[in-house]
C-alpha cells in the first residue's frame, strides 16, 4: 500500500466503545483502535458504557466520556503511524435514539476549539444536560402512552412514523426530558441524535440528523418526508411548535451527500487536510445495512448487545409489531426491523 494513498475514516460510537477504523480505497483494514468504555474511560462510574437509575428504570451515558473517547481514539490512531492528511473523507455510525442536548454555548464552543487543548477540556460545559439517554431506557411508560394516543391509536402512529411508541424513542425520551428537566430543557439550543453529534464534533459545527436515523424519533411524517405538527406538539408541549423544530434543525434528504469539510480545529491539531469531507452520520442499525449492502428483500440478522433482524425492501408496510425507516442512502427504499434486547 503507497503510503500517499487514500484513506477514509469510520467512527462507531456504540454502547460499550467507541471505533475507529481507517480503510484504503479497496476496503483494506488500514489503521484501527477502540477506546472501550468500562476499561479506558477515567472519571466515570461506568458498567457495560452506561450509567444507571434502577428507580426511574434510567439508563444514560455521560456525554463527556464520549469526548474523552474521541479524543484518545484519534491519539491512538496518530500513534499508530496514520497520517490524517491521507484522510479524504469521514462518516460514521453512533447508537439509536440517544439524544444529546446543546446549550446555546455548546454551539459557539463546538466553532472556537483551541488546538492545543483535547475536546474533553473545552467542551464539557458544551451541554444543557450532560447525559445521553441510551436505547436499554426504560422510564417513559407514561410518555410512550400518550405518543400512542396522540393520533388515536399505536397503529396509526406505525403508520405516520414506521415505529408505535418505544421506550427509547427520542420523542418521548425528549417530552420526559422537558418535564423532567425545564430550566435544561429551555436552555437547549440544539438537539442531536448520536450520530450527528458525533459528525458535529468533526463538522466544528451542528450537523443535520441522518435520513434514517431521524426515523428512530416517533416525530418523523416518513411518507411526507416532514416532522409531524401533533407529534412536535405533545414534545414540545405547546401547539407552538417552531422553537422545538429548530431544537432538531433541518434533515437533509440526500443521504449520500456531504455536510461539509472537517473543521479546521482537526487540522491544525492533527494534521487532517482542510479538504477532508464530512459525510452523513448514521444509527448503528442503518449503518449495518450499508455494511453489507443488501439489495432490496435482502435480509440479515445482527447478533449483539440486541439482537436485530434487518431487511431492504421498497415496500413501506409499517405495523406496531416492526419498525420501518427511510433507507439511509437510496432514496425509495426502506429499512424494515426487528429489535429485541438479549439476555446478558
Amino acid at each position: 500500500m503507497s503510503k500517499s494513498a487514500p484513506l477514509y475514516l469510520g467512527f462507531d460510537l456504540s454502547t460499550q466503545q467507541l471505533k475507529g477504523v481507517a480503510v484504503t480505497q479497496d476496503l483494506r483494514v488500514a489503521y484501527n483502535t477502540v477506546f472501550d468504555f468500562d476499561a479506558d474511560a477515567t472519571g466515570f462510574d461506568i458498567k457495560k458504557g452506561v450509567l444507571t437509575n434502577e428507580a426511574e428504570r434510567e439508563v444514560f451515558a455521560p456525554i463527556v466520556m464520549w469526548l474523552q473517547a474521541i479524543d484518545t481514539v484519534l491519539q491512538r490512531l496518530q500513534d499508530s503511524g496514520i497520517d490524517f492528511s491521507r484522510v479524504k473523507c469521514i462518516s460514521g455510525a453512533g447508537q439509536q435514539h440517544g439524544s444529546v442536548y446543546w446549550s446555546h454555548q455548546g454551539v459557539g464552543l463546538i466553532q472556537r476549539l483551541d488546538k492545543g487543548k483535547t475536546l474533553e477540556e473545552q467542551l464539557d460545559k458544551a451541554f444543557s444536560y450532560p447525559f445521553s439517554p441510551n436505547w436499554q431506557d426504560a422510564s417513559t411508560q407514561a410518555q410512550c402512552d400518550a405518543f400512542d394516543q396522540a393520533l388515536g391509536n399505536e397503529k396509526e402512529l406505525a403508520l405516520l412514523t414506521g415505529s408505535k411508541a418505544h421506550h427509547r424513542f427520542t420523542g418521548p425520551q425528549i417530552l420526559r426530558f422537558r418535564e423532567k428537566h425545564p430550566h435544561e430543557y429551555a436552555e437547549t439550543a440544539r438537539i442531536s441524535l448520536v450520530s450527528s453529534f458525533l459528525a458535529s464534533i468533526f463538522l466544528g459545527k451542528i450537523a443535520p440528523m441522518d435520513i434514517s436515523d431521524v426515523c428512530g424519533m416517533n416525530l418523523w411524517d416518513i411518507r411526507q418526508g416532514r416532522y409531524d405538527e401533533r407529534l412536535l406538539a405533545l414534545a414540545a408541549g405547546s401547539l407552538n411548535t417552531a422553537d422545538l423544530q429548530v431544537k432538531l434543525g433541518d434533515i437533509p434528504k440526500d443521504g449520500g451527500g456531504s455536510f461539509g469539510e472537517i473543521s479546521s480545529y482537526f487540522v491544525q491539531r492533527y494534521g487532517f487536510s482542510p479538504s477532508c469531507t464530512i459525510a452523513p452520520f448514521t444509527g448503528d442499525n442503518p449503518s449495518t445495512i450499508l455494511a453489507l449492502p443488501l439489495r432490496p428483500l435482502d435480509a440479515m440478522i445482527s447478533l449483539g448487545t440486541s439482537t436485530t433482524f434487518l431487511m431492504s425492501t421498497p415496500y413501506y408496510k409499517p405495523d406496531p409489531a416492526v419498525h420501518f425507516m427511510n433507507h439511509p442512502t437510496t432514496e425509495g427504499l426502506y429499512m424494515f426491523m426487528l429489535c429485541y434486547k438479549n439476555g446478558e
